[in-house]
């Protein structure tokens, strides 16, 4: 029987968290770290059915700064221990993570952080440090002038731009956001127009940027900084399902990476651009539970 749960706890340092569990009660737990501008709602982009078929509860929260859950200063590694909170919260001594765009960089520092706790990491179509200027050379030339403004820091110019973006986006996130989206095959463009799929991308944004900007500005300074990790002291199972031609996160910029991995793995959506994954949603998740 599927059931599902929202709810909010206190994390360790006094900290409100905010989390949603759906699929099958009986189902293997799986945390999910969502990505940017996004929020624990995401996780409805994979459907009831998907998860059903995979088997897999699926665990998502507001990452930090992000829909209802407090922003916390720091690096990576202190902005992705709130995991570790919700684990404790579902009594899960260890644990899968599947680590969404944005999400990417956090799954990998928490597996290297909290090695005694991740057994798995799925990364789908995920975002990792923009550190190497060739290997980000084909993203989208909006993303990619934010790179350099990310590498000046916190500046009150960002800052600012950032709210204005938040206020852009929820006065329309359609008019905002969707415009993005113009680059996706075909396939994906199909995909994204049903209405289920678009009224629950719009939830989701909507939701993360519903209090404040402190989530996107976090992220987006993490993006031009290196692993606070060594990718090659991840020794649990990693796999990544990523679109040849995401130009959202470049498939080079994801291999530079994973190659420094012992067991790590790309499972390659051909033709697909940023949502490829999705497409097929239950074999995706089954990749978060394999043995």
């Amino acid at each position: 029987m599927s059931a599902e749960v929202e709810g909010t706890i206190e994390a360790g340092d006094g900290r409100q968290v905010t989390y949603l569990a759906r699929g099958p009660a009986d189902g293997r737990a799986v945390l999910y770290l969502h990505g940017m501008p996004s929020s624990r709602l995401e996780q409805r982009l994979f459907p009831d059915d998907a998860l059903a078929q995979a088997g897999i509860r699926l665990i998502s929260f507001d990452r930090p700064g992000w829909g209802r859950t407090d922003a916390v200063p720091g690096d990576r590694i202190a902005r992705s221990r709130d995991a570790l909170a919700v684990a404790d919260h579902f009594g899960l001594a260890q644990f899968s993570l599947m680590a969404v765009s944005a999400g990417g960089t956090y799954g990998l520092t928490l597996a290297a952080s909290a090695p005694e706790r991740v057994t798995r990491v799925l990364l789908v179509s995920a975002q990792l440090p923009y550190d190497d200027d060739a290997a980000i050379a084909t993203m989208q030339p909006d993303q990619l002038a934010l790179v350099p403004v990310a590498r000046l820091g916190r500046t009150a110019e960002l800052v600012a731009g950032c709210e204005a973006y938040r206020r852009a986006m929820l006065d329309d996130v359609v008019g905002r956001f969707w415009p993005s989206l113009a680059t996706l095959s075909e396939a994906e463009r199909a995909f994204v127009a049903q209405p289920w799929l678009s009224g629950a991308l719009i939830a989701e944004i909507a939701e993360g940027l519903r209090i404040s900007a402190e989530g996107l500005v976090d992220d987006l300074l993490s993006w031009p900084t290196p692993l606070e990790v060594d990718p090659r002291s991840i020794a649990c199972p990693v796999v990544a399902m990523h679109g040849t031609a995401d130009d959202w996160e470049p498939l080079p910029n994801l291999r530079r990476i994973l190659e420094r991995m012992p067991q790590a793995e790309v499972r390659l959506c051909r033709g697909m651009n940023h949502f490829g994954p999705l497409l097929e949603a239950a074999a995706t998740l089954a990749l978060a539970v394999a043995d």
